[in-house]
């Protein structure tokens, strides 16, 4: 089952650095009609009204009604009845984004290609590095080629990202790792469940890199090459 068949709502990205794009941005999935309603008041400020782009009085009642204390009759398409958001995409990103489907195999087959190419490159580092699988039944189309330094390695996560980084092969941390320990959330009240543990982990020894499409044999032919050397133990 493909991602947005299952479930209440699902969600996509539209990040440049995604599968599909539309220069950023996102959508919101699902069959339930009410659902629907309630995403695209969020979407729209946080209006009640439902009425589709261009079209008015889909209720047939938009000067007949009571909300709150409102006068009767106001206005429905200015009415609020959500804290809501102005997040409408644009003609021209809509146009990206219908054209970027039409290549999201060629996409998917591509990526899937490169992370192949990335594991059967990086195995015979497995005893210094956790390498990621997919789990039994699914066939996810990858983001990225997550990759864990183990704790006796012999080298820190540090050490190998800036290798890479020196070689002109890029690397992300795996976002913001943990939460908890940022600025923004120091002084904000919360329980925590156990001591977080592989959150930490992840913060400290887990980063990606790229599996997108644009990469060809000659580039993953030269990560080959500077991973092979940094195992050998040169260093920046």
């Amino acid at each position: 089952r493909l991602t947005g068949t299952f479930g209440h709502l699902a969600t996509v990205s539209f990040y440049p650095a995604h599968h599909i794009t539309m220069g950023e941005g996102g959508c919101v999935v699902t069959d339930d009609e009410t659902l629907a309603r309630i995403a695209r008041s969020m979407r729209d400020w946080g209006r009640d009204c439902y009425c589709a782009g261009g079209e008015n009085n889909t209720c047939g009642k938009r000067f007949s009604q009571q909300f709150g204390t409102l006068p009767f009759g106001y206005d429905h398409k200015y009415v609020y009845s959500h804290i809501g958001y102005n997040l409408k995409v644009t003609d021209m990103q809509a146009a990206i984004g219908c054209a970027q489907l039409e290549k999201l195999d060629d996409f998917v087959a591509k990526r899937k290609y490169n992370f192949q190419r990335l594991l059967e490159i990086l195995c015979p580092y497995e005893d210094r590095l956790i390498l990621p699988k997919a789990i039994e039944h699914a066939d996810p189309a990858w983001f990225s080629f997550v990759i864990t330094v183990r704790e006796d390695a012999g080298f820190s996560r540090d050490d190998l990202t800036h290798f890479l980084e020196a070689n002109r092969i890029e690397t992300r941390n795996l976002f913001s790792g943990n939460l908890l320990r940022h600025p923004a959330f120091e002084s904000i009240p919360r329980r925590v469940v156990g001591d977080l543990t592989n959150t930490d982990l992840i913060m400290t020894n887990t980063f990606f890199i790229g599996v997108y499409p644009g990469i060809d044999e000659a580039q993953l032919g030269y990560i080959t090459d500077v991973f092979s050397r940094f195992m050998a133990g040169e260093r920046v």
